[in-house]
């Protein structure tokens, strides 16, 4: 039993944290209320839903387009297949090993080097946890919270610059840079722990050393903005087919939200994390049961978009699951696990 908890700790955990979030965020709630809002749901708002959907994996490319250009250029039509074939196995895996997936197809189909596919997925994540917290500045800057937490949106504001400058000084610097990191680890962590602290830091600052660009850099933000604009609309078009919306900063918060709770462990296709999220953020507003039959439609949709794109790329690249599977197993061996 022990041996079995110890092979397949992430997907305990993962099913942990999901089931974590479902239990937090629905109390009360109505299976008839539900019920009557599914049906009562005008679906012909799916279609432009998943285009705006279909947008964001564009702008997502484009933004990887932008990070690999450093080494060569990937034409959009080839990097898109690899895109779409990694989201789709996040469904399909738990703890995020889509991403692993992601990584060993960029090294194996799209010429990549292993380090640089690493650190672009590394550099995506973060600017999109960057978006996801300037999102939420805007909210508290727009006067979508009370008065008393202004203080907090400046801090929030404070924390994005500091990061965002970081980011810029790891481009245009990294040498310097690494040297600072070198001399605060050897002061101020214990002599046991410093190596592997080392390795962690010498990962992270070349990663955004590839970038060499400071205007790449720009574009990847822009890009990153862009990208969940266009999930954000997504999730506002999937509102008018249930018959409410809400207003900006409730909007802008429940995207936050969901996104940033999506980068946590958790069973296949962010079940959990992303719709107890989203029913936190907005069961004030609409209830409990609207909420839940709002989300459930909508991860619905994701799941499926993300899912059909990876499995018709498949078939157009002649790439079984079986092969994508064997070239993950590799790439993990020969590199370690990404997460």
């Amino acid at each position: 039993m022990l041996t079995w908890i110890r092979r397949h700790w992430k997907i305990i955990l993962g099913v942990l944290v999901s089931a974590f979030f479902l239990v937090f965020s629905i109390r009360i709630f109505d299976l008839t209320e539900i019920w009557h809002s599914l049906r009562m749901a005008s679906y012909p708002w799916v279609i432009p839903a998943v285009l705006l959907y279909l947008g964001a994996l564009t702008a997502r490319t484009w933004r990887m387009r932008i990070l690999f250009k450093a080494e060569r250029n990937i034409a959009f039509k080839d990097l898109l297949p690899t895109m779409a074939m990694g989201r789709g196995a996040n469904n399909i895996y738990p703890f995020r090993v889509g991403e692993i997936v992601r990584w060993a197809l960029f090294h194996r189909i799209n010429r990549v080097t292993g380090p640089l596919a690493l650190a672009s997925i590394l550099i995506e994540r973060v600017f999109d946890g960057l978006t996801m917290l300037l999102f939420l500045i805007v909210v508290m800057l727009t006067g979508g919270i009370p008065r008393e937490w202004h203080e907090m949106a400046y801090g929030a504001l404070a924390l994005f610059g500091l990061a965002l400058g970081t980011i810029y000084a790891l481009v245009l610097w990294p040498e310097q840079i690494h040297r600072l990191a070198v001399w605060l680890i050897e002061r101020l962590v214990p002599a046991r722990f410093r190596r592997r602290v080392e390795g962690l830091a010498d990962r992270f600052i070349l990663s955004f050393a590839t970038i060499k660009s400071a205007g790449s850099l720009t574009l990847v933000l822009l890009f990153s903005i862009l990208v969940w604009s266009f999930e954000t609309a997504m999730y506002r078009t999937m509102m008018v087919a249930f018959g409410f919306g809400v207003d900006f900063h409730r909007l802008m918060l429940m995207s936050a939200a969901a996104n940033l709770a999506t980068s946590l462990p958790s069973a296949p296709g962010n079940i959990g994390t992303f719709d107890g999220a989203v029913i936190l953020s907005l069961k004030p507003a609409t209830g409990e049961s609207l909420a839940i039959a709002y989300v459930t439609v909508l991860h619905a949709v994701l799941w499926l978009t993300e899912t059909l794109a990876a499995v018709f790329f498949m078939w157009r690249t002649g790439t079984s699951r079986r092969q994508i599977a064997r070239m993950a197993a590799a790439e993990k061996k020969r590199e370690g696990a990404l997460t």
